[in-house]
């Protein structure tokens, strides 16, 4: 165990030494708050690709992934569907308009095609809250990949990746965060496909390994997997459609493209990639961790942790969770940078602000970003000690959350013209209140809430609530704005 540490800490500090120097030179270039929250526009489809990438292969993705795969089988196999088809609603419907209008965030296209700052306000508040729920399952994620790693004990590794994370963040806005997830994104992948000629030789093979675990676990191939209902099951994919289609950071990277060509192209490109990591990072991992090593794991979200520590060397240990930990890394950044665009330029700028005409330079908003930054990643990093739900689940309630408020009002605004704003507010607010107190029953376990997942019944009433008001409230035609109909 300690010649895994020291090699752990050689390689994680060549790594993070990266990952900060890319941090301190973006912060060189940092001049506006455009600067830092969607880098000057700048970004074309190979470098656009590549960010969206690594920030689709979060600490989720990779260490629960897995874990779910070895935990429940089928189920979690059913979600690349999913987000595949949640990917083309962005490509087909959202990535050329949104991309047109030129917002900074998914709150500023709310304020501004619905003209209201309050509903601008309530989104920013929105993102604020499903990001903290978000960072507590990244951070838990960091936490144990450094944990084995480092070999530290749990509590200093969530205090260690937080600071990292939230240092080049603050440093260097959105520029750093994209030029770092491409870094990440070349150590996710080495790091697990490193650990594929050990493992293969010892399952003997792709088909081998899943007939093997359908022995240890009856139903494991099927398609509700080892102990789900069919109805729990569709809620699930249902889940993740829509937590695809309306991923705060993805949509904020399409405000980031250099061009309408550049944030459309991208996105295939990347569903193609995160399909070929998953079927191997996620499937054959998952069933390899079943069979090798199921035993030996204490909570599921360990899995890939022990499977490394039992059949990886101390080097190929190293880099594999230091890609791990890239992957924590590349989705965690992106949400604290929005967590700090949504306070700084959605409820001090422009809800609160401009409605008052007091004028403050670049300086301050760059200023309020960093510190709601460094407080985010704070208020996760104290969550984070306190919960036992495993990753992907704290994930799905953050998705359920966001996809409620912001799905329906992002396709029935982008698709139809005369949408008034209080059909737009009806939307968001009920169907983030609906699916809060679906959340809220889960977490305290009562029967009702498991029969389907907490985000069909917020985007469910999100949609109803849109439509009963919209048909009362019709917008005219003057007040929407041409962009919309591009």
């Amino acid at each position: 165990m300690q010649n895994v540490s020291i090699t752990g800490l050689i390689v994680f500090a060549a790594y993070m030494l990266i990952m900060l120097l890319v941090g301190f030179v973006s912060s060189r270039k940092q001049k506006t708050s455009s600067d830092f929250w969607v880098a000057g526009r700048s970004f074309g489809t190979v470098v656009m690709t590549l960010a969206l990438m690594a920030s689709i292969m979060h600490g989720g993705s990779i260490i629960s992934g897995a874990a779910f795969n070895a935990r429940f089988g089928g189920p979690a196999v059913q979600a690349y569907i999913s987000f595949t088809l949640g990917f083309m609603v962005i490509l087909v419907v959202f990535a050329k308009k949104l991309r047109a209008m030129e917002a900074v965030t998914l709150p500023d296209y709310m304020g501004r095609r619905f003209k209201s700052t309050f509903l601008q306000g309530f989104c920013a508040a929105v993102i604020a809250v499903s990001s903290i729920l978000y960072l507590i399952a990244q951070t838990r994620g960091m936490g144990l990949v450094l944990e084995t790693l480092l070999g530290i004990p749990f509590e200093v590794a969530l205090v260690l990746g937080t600071l990292i994370f939230v240092a080049y963040v603050v440093m260097g806005g959105l520029m750093a965060v994209v030029w770092t997830n491409i870094f990440q994104f070349i150590f996710m992948w080495v790091g697990l496909i490193i650990l594929m000629p050990r493992l293969w030789g010892v399952t003997e093979g792709w088909s081998n390994i899943f007939i093997a675990v359908d022995k240890i676990v009856p139903g494991w191939t099927s398609i509700t997997g080892t102990s789900w209902t069919t109805t729990y099951m569709i809620s699930w994919c249902f889940l993740w459609f829509i937590a695809y289609a309306t991923r705060i950071e993805l949509i904020t990277k399409v405000f980031a493209a250099k061009d309408v060509n550049a944030a459309r192209w991208s996105l295939p490109w990347a569903i193609f990639l995160v399909i070929i990591f998953l079927t191997y990072g996620n499937m054959y991992l998952g069933a390899t961790a079943r069979v090798l090593i199921w035993d030996k794991v204490a909570i599921p979200d360990q899995a890939l942790m022990v499977l490394a520590k039992e059949y990886a060397t101390p080097f190929m240990m190293a880099f594999m969770l230091t890609g791990i930990a890239a992957a924590a890394m590349s989705t965690t950044d992106s949400l604290l940078l929005m967590s700090g665009a949504a306070v700084a330029h959605d409820l001090l700028r422009k809800c609160y602000h401009e409605p008052r005409k007091i004028q403050q330079d670049e300086r301050y908003y760059l200023k309020a970003s960093r510190i709601t930054i460094a407080t985010v990643g704070l208020i996760a990093l104290v969550a984070s000690f306190t919960t036992s739900q495993m990753i992907l689940q704290i994930v799905g309630f953050s998705v359920a959350l966001t996809g409620s408020t912001f799905f329906a009002p992002l396709v029935i605004g982008l698709l139809f013209k005369r949408v008034s704003t209080p059909a737009a507010a009806a939307g968001c607010m009920g169907g983030f209140f609906v699916a809060a107190v679906h959340v809220g029953a889960t977490i305290a376990g009562a029967e009702w809430a498991k029969v389907i997942h907490p985000v069909v019944t917020g985007v469910g009433a999100s949609f109803a609530l849109m439509i009963i008001v919209g048909f009362i409230t019709q917008a005219s035609a003057e007040e929407c704005e041409a962009v919309f109909r591009t």
